[in-house]
């Protein structure tokens, strides 16, 4: 009796387990079907974005960028593409925001520092791309310096803390400490995607007024072309407390602003 009762429960463990794998073998086939329908359909908006921006039809080549930037994994070359495009339908601005995105995304692409330049000349405003920082982000891999830093200071301090003298004097694990620091800080402050991340692009073809102080009546201090890039410090509703390019401070309305790094 005992036994029978312990073979019916093993079957029915048996079959409950079955089903569990079943189950899961079916989810799993069902996301990888998803995941490659989604990814054809990606595929198929930028292929036909190409396709449009190689017959001249460059407004519905950047409907279709931004359509597959929407959905799809932020891409140098594809917001390379669509300033490209922008550029050709006479919308300078649009091409300037997508080159520094791209910028962003890989600061050592050299055609979209160029077409940044010559898109911030249409626009009328002076170019940043002789900053230093950028300088450095345009020449140095800043992936490989970062990792690199992170190794040498976990190495410094794995050392410093394991080491087998332990009286022996700490100059070698200590300078490896600091030169790690002083690769990680040299990244956060050359990196565009931490650089930049507060940065605000001018879209409104009439440019951003700023004032003294968030009210509407308030002293006017000055006014930004479209183009400019200003850097936001703090927010109150629809006001913004920004830097702007001159370094100068101010308030302006969030409206007609773009944020260079997109929100996901």
């Amino acid at each position: 009796m005992n036994e029978s009762v312990s073979t019916k429960s093993s079957l029915v463990l048996l079959l409950n387990m079955r089903n569990r794998i079943t189950s899961f073998l079916r989810c799993a086939i069902l996301a990888v079907l998803f995941l490659g329908g989604a990814s054809q359909v990606w595929s198929d908006d930028l292929s036909d974005a190409r396709l449009r921006a190689n017959n001249g039809d460059h407004a519905e080549a950047i409907r279709l960028f931004e359509k597959h930037l929407q959905t799809a994994r932020p891409s140098a070359s594809v917001y390379y593409e669509l300033g490209g495009s922008a550029m050709k339908s006479s919308n300078p601005a649009l091409a300037a925001l997508n080159f520094r995105r791209a910028l962003v995304l890989n600061p050592r692409f050299d055609a979209a520092r160029k077409a940044l330049a010559d898109t911030s000349l249409a626009l009328g405003i002076p170019s940043d791309l002789n900053d230093w920082k950028v300088r450095v982000a345009s020449k140095v891999p800043l992936n490989l310096v970062l990792i690199t830093g992170v190794f040498l200071f976990w190495l410094g301090l794995f050392i410093l803390v394991f080491g087998f003298h332990v009286n022996a004097r700490r100059f070698f694990e200590v300078g490896l400490i600091l030169i790690g620091v002083i690769l990680i800080a040299l990244v956060c402050v050359c990196d565009p995607r931490v650089t930049q991340i507060q940065q605000r692009f001018v879209m409104a073809s009439q440019g951003c007024e700023v004032f003294n102080a968030p009210v509407d009546k308030s002293e006017k201090l000055t006014k930004l072309p479209q183009g400019s890039v200003v850097t936001a410090i703090s927010e109150r509703g629809r006001w913004i407390y920004g830097q702007l390019p001159g370094g100068a401070k101010g308030w302006f309305l969030s409206e007609g602003l773009e944020l260079v790094i997109p929100a996901k």
